[in-house]
């Protein structure tokens, strides 16, 4: 396995091998074991509007609300799946209502909840993946490969049960490579937004 330079600790870090040879890295079932790092859920410890997170998971989750015990109790969670189970929106049935937040307090998700999301991912990668230089080395590396999160539950993050979701999650990845490339910072992932949102 090939040695980058590490920015932040002037070591070499590990970078995955050349992509899959299909030219997909599907990171959440197929490809797993190798790319596991691209997941939300994976331990990437970074800081964002002062404060400490330790996954994009806990970050994305604690700004379904603005409620300072909610996002206090997310960001607390043990595990990004606690994160996420205390974000479940009401009505919803199954094992993530009984830890649901919302249902448990009678509150409800931000009213724009919809329209800010994408761009509370994009922040979140772009932390993780700069603030953590071995991290961004490893997506750099996986160059032009595409990024898909082959999870049959998600068709919005993912690609659904039939494969044809949007993958906002492997795109918003591959939008954050695209950055880190060329030495990008948080502004240009700002104006990136501000253009997508025009068209």
């Amino acid at each position: 396995m090939p040695l980058l330079p590490d920015r932040q600790s002037e070591t070499l870090c590990e970078v995955p091998p050349a992509a899959i040879t299909d030219g997909r890295i599907l990171y959440f079932e197929r490809d797993r074991a190798q790319f596991g790092f691209l997941s939300h859920f994976h331990p990437s410890p970074f800081n964002l509007d002062g404060e400490d997170w330790p996954t994009v998971e806990h970050f994305y989750q604690a700004q379904k609300s603005l409620n300072a015990a909610y996002r206090a109790a997310v960001r607390a969670a043990e595990t990004p799946g606690t994160a996420k189970r205390l974000a479940a929106n009401p009505g919803q049935q199954g094992r993530a209502a009984k830890k649901s937040w919302f249902i448990n307090a009678g509150e409800s998700p931000r009213d724009d909840w919809r329209d800010v999301k994408l761009d509370i991912m994009r922040r979140a990668d772009f932390a993780k993946f700069s603030q953590n230089s071995n991290l961004g080395q490893k997506l750099i590396a996986t160059d032009t490969a595409e990024l898909i999160e082959d999870t049959p539950h998600e068709p919005f993050w993912g690609i659904g049960q039939d494969g044809a979701g949007a993958n906002w999650a492997g795109r918003v990845l591959m939008e954050i490579r695209a950055l880190l490339s060329k030495g990008g910072t948080p502004e240009a992932l700002d104006k990136a937004a501000a253009k997508e949102a025009e068209a």
